[in-house]
């Protein structure tokens, strides 16, 4: 009997934890709590070439269920990976859909910010950018300084199909 219940407790204790992942636990443990945040600043370093796909999409919710807690919370992003020249206006018509949500975040008040640095080093300038698209000199001094002001980082990773 215990060759046959230990495997089915390791498979579930381990589906336990690949669920956690998916949960964000630092959203959930924002919407749980009744302080409210200076404000929250989503990360993103990936080298997927759809990022946005899945991202835009997942920031969209997560700042819906923030706001439904917290109507006046800012919130920003901060793309510094290999992800952030899926933003340029050369590669943003790969990603209708993605930009389309992207567009429509800008427009209820999210920054979205890029890497100045990382465009240096890939010969890409503050012009190659759609126009939502805020190039700063450094996205994780970007980022240090969200944080500085009160920010909540929140790491962004792409969800497990």
């Amino acid at each position: 009997m215990k060759k046959i219940v230990i495997p089915f407790v390791l498979l579930w204790l381990s589906s336990l934890n690949l669920m956690a992942l998916h949960h964000y636990p630092s959203v959930e443990k924002i919407l749980a709590s009744d302080d409210e945040p200076d404000g929250i600043v989503f990360e993103l370093l990936s080298w997927d070439e759809h990022t946005w796909t899945w991202a835009a999409p997942l920031i969209e919710d997560y700042r819906n269920q923030l706001l439904q807690k917290f109507p006046d919370l800012d919130i920003a992003v901060v793309s510094h990976g290999g992800e952030q020249f899926q933003l340029t206006k050369k590669k943003a018509p790969d990603q209708p859909a993605a930009i389309e949500t992207l567009t429509s975040l800008t427009n209820d008040g999210v920054n979205i910010h890029v890497c100045g640095v990382h465009s240096s080093w890939q010969g890409i300038s503050e012009e190659s950018y759609i126009d939502i698209i805020d190039v700063s000199p450094s996205g994780p001094a970007q980022i240090n300084d969200y944080v500085k002001l009160g920010y909540i980082k929140i790491i962004l990773r792409k969800p497990d199909n």
